[in-house]
């Protein structure tokens, strides 16, 4: 149960009110203080006579303290009092002034909540807080004095001789124990300790049935601490807990009372009331087919999908609790993690429960894999997981030590869940591990990794191509042909884009052609066949703008067989809905936005951004995308290399040829080095065109590399230059230029096999 706080108002979903404490015992506040304070009084007074009333800070910050003068002061609950009435007032800046002196006296939680409870007079603190942050001179005062509240309402609630007075006083009489229950509810799951405590204690043991009642009432915040101490060897405690687990009847609590029910070391009354319980529980029979490790991988995976039956008691808190039960103590104790992996870490401990029942459970294993990895990405950055001690190895390390019998199913879970980072982490572990066999199974089926070749993020989809040309199969499986296909997208992505404009009205294509030009190379018509045919050399598209209608319907058709369209995003300029079959299509494929025809440079952008958060396409920026570039060149070359290679190279010959020219030497030299080993003239004529032209302007080592590579494609490929280019190559081999350029250019020479005499003619320039 949630935190209870002010008034009657709901904030965040739940109601507020307060507690106070009375000499005779608990009582109930709201409308406790019907007086009005000295310090309201006193306001009333100043306001009567058109004085200014101001807080103690903020007269001494105005005028400075005279000498013999008397300075107003004001108790914590006086400003409280007037930062409310000034509030409901409507005097922004007098309420403003007395919240911020409040901000600047640095109470502590439960001290400011004392004094906005002794303020209250009957007034809706929680509305007042609302309302005043709906005002910007009140904002962010406000907003820290409700944090603030919040706080102190957890801090008073939490309280361990709060806790133990409830429990102390549950038994006293009815009206007792609602005033108990109603603490004892709003500390939640931190109350358990000390339930288990009391019913520890000898002198307490009168008290265990009203312990009982109130830990069913209260109910699910108390059952993953309960769970966990059913592993006291006191066999009437296990019982009695066993009682309320059935009573609270969540299924969280099944996998361990079935494993008590399987256990042929548990008694026979304890299992017949763990019998009982699961019956409470699952009383429709839904759960009655699983045992108890099938019943752990079935929470682990709700804890996974985080189900709000099983998710965490305080979402908007920093930690939550992972409770364990301590041996030495005979209760349960907590331990506050992060809440961000807080799923993470219960989804570990179901899954590992599972493998305790059962070693061999293969979804137990990628299960507790799949959250291990979840885990160390969930981690908020500077924090810790305390539930892991220091020296535990790395997820990496669980994830390469499985291999990919594993690893498949949890890059399947990570693809189901659009959970990039967790797709990179698993394809990474998959590549130093899988082998042809655990990347591409048995060929006939689409495995984790082939699916990853659509995803819609680029960077999934080179890394899967980057791990299947690794492997190289010896046997074409399902989409292999994409696999070059996506290398050469990676090659082109240090270079622009390209964007296909489709428009009619040739006056607004080229105004939009001019906007695009600054990021893509654009390829426009007045009609989408016509922009596909010339962007036909283009290695991917990375826009497509089209009006609505039929030329959308027909880039629709052609996705189906151009690969580079399936997950390009796309803007319509016009109304999308138009066609139904378009609406299908868009719903299904995610993958469009809606500009006006008008649209500036601004609109694009948006809508662009809006299509690509929809998709979890994260944006990759020049360093990482010349890493790509260079990594797919060398791929590429080594698939060259392996003449025997099913994938064929020349899909990425293109990209290859836009990425010689790049200005980052090292994309343009891997690039030179798959095409010096394709067994294509066109490669060969284009690695001469670069190594010959500005030969002056071209650093030393680039030129020989360049010269290299052109007699690898010599080699391969044979001659296939012109009589202009063999004399240009001639002029450098006996020029001047420095001796690592002439070398390679020699060896080129020599490796076109030139009939020529230039051998003897290099021995007689010799001058000795």
């Amino acid at each position: 149960m949630p935190v209870k706080r002010f008034g009657s108002a709901v904030r965040g979903g739940r109601k507020m009110f307060t507690e106070t404490q009375s000499a005779g015992g608990f009582a109930r506040g709201g409308g406790r203080f019907f007086l009005v304070t000295m310090a309201a009084a006193v306001a009333a007074a100043v306001l009567g006579s058109g004085l200014t009333l101001m807080p103690t800070a903020t007269v001494q910050a105005q005028t400075g303290p005279a000498a013999g003068a008397a300075v107003p002061t004001y108790s914590l609950s006086d400003e409280a009092d007037l930062f409310m009435h000034y509030s409901l007032m409507g005097d922004l800046r007098l309420a403003q002034n007395f919240g911020q002196a409040i901000l600047n006296s640095h109470p502590q939680p439960v001290a400011l909540l004392r004094a906005f409870e002794a303020a209250a007079n009957g007034r809706n603190v929680s509305e007042i807080l609302l309302q005043n942050q709906k005002n910007k001179p009140l904002r962010a005062v406000s907003a820290k004095i409700a944090a603030m509240l919040e706080e102190g309402q957890i801090d008073l609630a939490r309280n361990p001789d709060r806790i133990k007075t409830a429990i102390a006083h549950m038994a006293i009489s009815p009206r007792a124990f609602v005033v108990s229950r109603q603490r004892l509810t709003a500390a939640g799951e931190f109350a358990a300790p000390f339930f288990i405590a009391a019913m520890n204690n000898p002198a307490d043991r009168s008290e265990v049935p009203y312990i009982v009642q109130m830990m069913s009432d209260i109910g699910k915040p108390l059952v993953n601490p309960l769970v966990q101490a059913l592993q006291t060897p006191v066999i009437p405690e296990r019982i009695q807990f066993v009682q309320v687990l059935g009573n609270i009847g969540y299924a969280q609590a099944l996998p361990y009372l079935k494993a008590i029910v399987e256990n042929p070391k548990s008694s026979p009354v304890l299992v017949q009331a763990a019998k009982i319980a699961v019956q409470k529980i699952d009383r429709h029979g839904f759960f009655a087919h699983l045992n108890a490790a099938d019943s752990f991988v079935n929470l682990g995976w709700r804890y996974f999908y985080n189900s709000p039956a099983v998710a965490a008691n305080q979402p908007d808190e920093a930690t939550n609790p992972v409770w364990y039960f301590n041996k030495t103590l005979n209760n349960v104790v907590a331990t506050p993690v992060p809440t961000a992996i807080w799923k993470d870490v219960q989804t570990m401990r179901a899954a590992k429960d599972a493998l305790r029942l059962s070693p061999k459970n293969p979804t137990a294993i990628s299960l507790w894999l799949a959250a291990d990895l979840r885990c160390q990405i969930d981690l908020p950055m500077g924090q810790s997981n305390p539930t892991q001690p220091a020296g535990t190895p790395s997820a990496h390390y669980y994830a390469v030590a499985a291999g990919p019998l594993y690893l498949n199913p949890v890059l399947e879970i990570a693809l189901s869940q659009h959970n990039t980072p967790l797709i990179l982490n698993t394809i990474a572990a998959l590549a130093q591990t899988g082998g042809v066999q655990g990347l591409v199974g048995t060929g006939k089926a689409a495995t984790p990794l082939m699916t990853a070749l659509s995803y819609p993020d680029p960077q999934v989809r080179f890394e899967a191509a980057f791990a299947l040309a690794k492997a190289n199969p010896a046997r074409k499986f399902m989409g292999w042909y994409r696999v070059p296909t996506v290398l050469a997208e990676a090659v082109a992505q240090a270079g622009k884009p390209a964007a296909i404009l489709v428009d009619p009205n040739a006056q607004n294509r080229n105004r939009l052609r001019a906007i695009l030009s600054e990021q893509y190379h654009v390829y426009d018509a007045p009609h989408f066949a016509q922009a596909l045919v010339q962007a036909r050399w283009a290695a991917y598209i990375g826009l497509v703008v089209v009006p609505g209608g039929a030329p959308a319907n027909h880039m629709l058709e052609m996705a189906a067989t151009d690969e580079r369209l399936q997950y390009a995003p796309v803007l319509v300029t016009g109304p999308v809905y138009d066609v139904p079959k378009l609406k299908l299509e868009y719903v299904n494929q995610a993958t469009v936005g809606e500009i006006a025809a008008t649209a500036d440079s601004g609109e694009i952008g948006t809508a662009l951004q809006q299509i690509k958060d929809r998709l979890r396409i994260t944006t990759i920026g020049p360093t990482q995308a010349a890493k790509f570039s260079v990594e797919a060149s060398h791929l590429l070359r080594q698939i060259a290399v392996n003449r025997g290679s099913i994938y064929d190279v020349n899909t990425a010959l293109p990209a290859l040829l836009t990425a010689l020219h790049d200005s980052n030497s090292a994309v343009a030299l891997a690039a030179a080095g798959a095409l010096g080993q394709m067994r294509n003239p066109q490669a060969q004529l284009a690695l001469a065109q670069r190594a010959l032209e500005q030969e002056s302007q071209s650093a030393v080592t680039v030129r020989q590399a360049l010269l290299l590579d052109l007699a690898a494609s010599a080699r391969n490929v044979g001659n296939h230059l012109s009589a202009d280019s063999i004399d240009r190559l001639i002029r450098v081999v006996k020029g001047s230029d420095p001796a690592p350029v002439r070398t390679a250019a020699a060896t080129a020479l020599g490796a076109l096999n030139v009939p020529s005499n230039q051998a003897a003619e290099l021995i007689l320039t010799q001058t000795h």
